[in-house]
């Protein structure tokens, strides 16, 4: 598939997204009444956990990408974001996280459900459901938004020279998914992207010391901490 079809799919595809994101986001939040029964909830998160760092030069040829592997503290963070909203909103609920695997993110990530966003994955969301007992699933997915640079949690950098230097957009394109126990989706939310000064996360304006362990230590930390809020922002818009 060449450079200008894979653009031009992606870009479809990030339509179809936002609109059916759009759709969901039209239902209203989430109330103690809408909620009358639950006893159980679990929380997976099915995050990539290889975060993309972009640097966006003068040319293509100045452009450059590099990848930090968070080890898991992604969807470790994801689930205890999630916990910590469900839990200050609803007190009574019985709460399980569920360890993160890595082979259901992939799953889920391996190509476009057009049913539903975790359409990949939901006979995996109904065992979770049966296993754990819960009433109802807090899913944590990647997505890709209209206009927007990078799928999943990363960063990306315009500057085209070192005077130019400005803000990183550090994005978490994430969607906080609710799943009954048949693995139908609810409702979902997302939440924002941010800004943040790319001298904060020690990076030259062409990244070429990301390898530095400090520099890399300041980057995920940043990533880690846009999840946060924008999970917070995505559970806070779906009534919890």
């Amino acid at each position: 598939m060449s450079w200008r079809i894979r653009r031009v799919f992606s870009s479809a595809m990030a339509c179809i997204v936002v609109a059916v994101l759009l759709s969901a986001c039209a239902s209203a939040p989430r109330s103690f009444d809408s909620d009358k029964g639950v006893k159980k909830v679990a929380i997976v998160s099915m995050l990539e956990e290889n975060a993309p760092v972009v640097h966006i030069g003068f040319t293509v040829f100045n452009n450059d990408r590099a990848v930090v592997n968070q080890q898991g503290e992604l969807n470790r963070t994801a689930i205890s974001v999630v916990e910590q909203q469900l839990h200050s909103a609803r007190p009574d609920w019985t709460l399980v996280p569920v360890p993160a695997d890595q082979a259901l993110a992939k799953k889920n990530n391996s190509s476009i459900s057009w049913t539903a966003f975790t359409g990949n994955v939901k006979e995996d969301l109904q065992r979770i459901a049966r296993d754990t007992g819960a009433d109802l699933v807090f899913a944590v997915v990647d997505t890709t938004r209209e206009n927007s640079n990078g799928r999943g949690v990363g960063i990306w950098i315009r500057a085209l020279s070192k005077e130019s230097l400005g803000n990183a957009l550090v994005h978490a394109h994430v969607l906080l998914v609710l799943v009954d126990k048949n693995g139908t989706e609810i409702t979902v939310r997302s939440g924002s992207d941010g800004n943040v000064p790319v001298s904060e996360l020690g990076l030259n304006y062409d990244i070429s010391n990301f390898k530095d362990p400090q520099v890399q230590e300041r980057v995920s930390a940043a990533m880690r901490k846009q999840l946060g809020i924008a999970l917070s922002e995505a559970a806070a818009r779906m009534g919890y």
